[in-house]
């Protein structure tokens, strides 16, 4: 760093943004070895809370001790200044590496993606997860407050550069997964009805009318769904491209396509009613 001045490290150091986790709970039992057993998304997220809660106490102490040293920069003021730098920053990059893992475990956890998704995902999350717990490793007791500083400026560039757009990637999926599994929830449901109404038109006991129209309706639904699926996927992968925008603002747009779906999806709850109340009317 050109012109080191602690006083305005001190100042500029930020608290990182904080990412509030979309916390849905469908069971999915993890493959991979990196994680126990018996760890899931539950207590993933329980330990990002604790880890949130001591970074933030060490943001708290961070704060209070560098307005000390700025008001009266003794060199014993700086000391206690930059050991509660040091402290703020270890708790930093385990609060990310938490974080990180807490998404991981939530997308273990999605009925709603394929392996090839997950895995893909995966990839880029313990990627992310090893970068930040060897750059932990790398703060040492004894670095001054210039060292913490250049060592801090890695941490925010990595998450710039990588790990937001990692982050809300992955936010993303969760919520196609979510909107998938429903999906397939409810055209399994489907399939049964429709089973259920060539059987008896087979059999007699039911007229195939008004079912073969409701079928072309219903068929509609489910090709819109998917293609908002398709559509919101693309969108998420624009933050990747040449024209890099925004993570925020590719994973804003990629939103759009799923939330139109929500509409769709209670109209395809209330056409299987509709089918299966026509079915018990036509057998009474």
């Amino acid at each position: 760093m050109h012109g080191f001045d602690s006083h305005r490290g001190l100042l500029k150091m930020k608290k990182p943004v904080q990412i509030v986790l979309i916390t849905f709970f469908i069971i999915f039992l993890s493959p991979l070895a990196l994680y126990a057993q018996d760890f899931n998304f539950k207590k993933a997220f329980e330990d990002y809370q604790f880890s949130l809660g001591v970074y933030s106490d060490s943001f708290s102490d961070y704060q209070k001790f560098k307005d000390a040293y700025l008001k009266n920069p003794t060199l014993t003021l700086k000391e206690d200044a930059r050991k509660k730098t040091l402290e703020m920053l270890k708790s930093r990059d385990e609060l990310q590496k938490v974080y990180l893992t807490a998404l991981r475990m939530r997308l273990v956890e999605n009925n709603g993606l394929t392996t090839d998704e997950k895995v893909s995902l995966f990839t880029k999350i313990d990627s992310e997860v090893a970068w930040y717990l060897n750059h932990k490793g790398g703060y040492q007791d004894g670095d001054t407050l210039e060292t913490l500083f250049n060592k801090s400026g890695e941490a925010e560039s990595r998450y710039k550069s990588n790990t937001s757009q990692i982050v809300y990637e992955s936010l993303f999926y969760i919520s196609l997964g979510d909107e998938v599994d429903l999906r397939v929830t409810q055209e399994a449901i489907y399939k049964n009805l429709t089973d259920t109404i060539n059987i008896g038109v087979a059999e007699g006991k039911l007229d195939i009318n008004p079912f073969n129209r409701w079928f072309l309706d219903i068929a509609d639904v489910i090709g819109k769904l998917k293609a908002n699926e398709v559509l919101s996927k693309t969108s998420i992968q624009k933050m990747y491209g040449q024209s890099t925008g925004s993570p925020t603002s590719a994973y804003n747009s990629s939103l759009v396509p799923l939330t139109s779906s929500i509409k769709l999806l209670s109209q395809f709850n209330s056409f299987l009613i509709e089918v299966l109340t026509s079915i018990k009317n036509q057998q009474k």
